[in-house]
């Protein structure tokens, strides 16, 4: 199956779309979405649930990450590992979009 995360994720209306079992019924314990800030967006709150864990991959720009324990700068390329149920906040340092990618997983076995 086809599918366009980026046009779902620009189309959504919530800046942040998530492709996984919801959707998919084919698809088991997992989830990918792409979200974006806007240009110098500060302190969106992301992370995962409880019992999921999420790796945050930045896609193109700079963005600002800020954990209970550390606040780190992403660039292009990097990634982060949220760990089961922690919220962290993001923030844009650019002056243009900055998009990333989320997947994520159950830390134990659960249906939605």
């Amino acid at each position: 199956m086809k599918f366009n995360l980026k046009d779902n994720c620009i189309n959504c209306g919530k800046k942040e779309f998530y492709y996984g079992p919801k959707l998919n019924k084919n698809i088991k314990g997992v989830y990918l979405g792409m979200g974006f800030l806007g240009p110098k967006e500060e302190n969106r709150k992301v992370g995962p649930g409880r019992k999921h864990k999420e790796i945050i991959l930045v896609v193109n720009g700079k963005i600002k990450i800020i954990s209970k324990n550390a606040e780190i700068v992403l660039e292009e390329g990097e990634v982060y590992f949220i760990p089961d149920g922690q919220k962290i906040r993001l923030s844009n340092l650019v002056k243009q979009r900055s998009y990333f990618i989320i997947a994520g997983g159950h830390t134990k076995h659960h249906s939605h």
